[in-house]
């Protein structure tokens, strides 16, 4: 049995990653879990530059196992969703400024971030199991599938920020938070 480097390099990150974190690692399946956010989440950065009191950022990874037999091609897919507690912060001086429910307001709307991060980890997931690849080509396939569904992603917190201006309208940002309970409960 060959095993080649990419296969050791993303094994070699799953390892690194559950000893790190082994709450959040790569899913069974499709069964990414709600990562749970509070201000311990956040690298905490005094005066940052950045005009916003926090960002929540995350990774979302995937690896699969390709087999052949004849013209046959079979890929087995699993995704996972971390915080990425590097890029993740906190202006603790920004934070103050806020009262008791601004700052819970702060932090629900960073808990929206994070949910879409696990709710289109799913989506990749669902993508890349439905595809159809072909024996010559799948690695770019896969990346392209890939691709897509975090330029989305992208696309969709842009909207979220813009919509809510940053948890700030609360009737949005309810409606956002109903969206979100759905997606994550899988009624949508």
């Amino acid at each position: 049995m060959s095993v080649s480097l990419k296969q050791i390099y993303i094994l070699g990150c799953s390892i690194f990653l559950a000893i790190l974190n082994p709450q959040q690692v790569f899913s069974q399946q499709n069964n990414l879990n709600r990562i749970t956010l509070n201000w311990g989440s956040f690298l905490k950065k005094n005066n940052s530059k950045r005009s916003y009191i926090a960002y929540t950022a995350h990774k979302t990874m995937h690896k699969y196992r390709a087999t052949q037999r004849g013209n046959q091609l079979s890929l087995k897919f699993e995704v996972g969703v971390t915080l990425d507690s590097l890029q993740t912060f906190l202006d603790p001086d920004k934070l103050k400024s806020l009262d008791a429910q601004g700052k819970k307001a702060l932090l629900n709307h960073e808990q929206g971030h994070s949910d879409l991060a696990i709710i289109y980890g799913r989506i990749l997931y669902s993508r890349l199991s439905k595809g159809k690849y072909s024996i010559a080509n799948y690695k770019n396939e896969v990346k392209s599938i890939y691709d897509s569904v975090m330029k989305e992603l992208a696309g969709l917190n842009i909207k979220y920020d813009m919509e809510t201006e940053h948890g700030q309208y609360e009737e949005e940002q309810q409606k956002w938070d109903l969206y979100f309970k759905k997606e994550l409960a899988g009624k949508s």
